[in-house]
């Protein structure tokens, strides 16, 4: 059964890398269509409980499931106030995330 379910997985993370990967080629053309790709690779990971690995999970807006590409749909400001942060804001909604460095 355990094998089963990491066979499932596996196949999960593959189809939510290639909705990714669709979405940050077609974004230029078809915005809708690439948020629809991302949310499509939510919906995949929330249906199998799989946590996107960190580095999916930082290419698109948490908020509005725009993806990151260009400088067109974010802005990247490193900060060092109290602690060395990075900080993304999404051009398109204004969410603002925040990673330590």
């Amino acid at each position: 059964m355990v094998r089963r379910r990491n066979r499932g997985r596996a196949r999960a993370l593959s189809l939510v890398e290639k909705a990714l990967d669709f979405a940050f080629k077609t974004y230029m053309h078809d915005p809708e269509r690439a948020r629809g790709a991302v949310m499509l690779a939510i919906k995949v990971a929330q249906k199998k409980r799989l946590r996107l690995p960190l580095r999916l999970r930082r290419r698109f807006c948490r908020k509005c499931a725009t993806p990151f590409v260009g400088s067109s749909t974010f802005s990247v400001r490193v900060r060092g106030d109290k602690a060395p942060h990075v900080v993304l804001r999404c051009k398109v909604c204004g969410f603002t995330r925040r990673f330590h460095i």
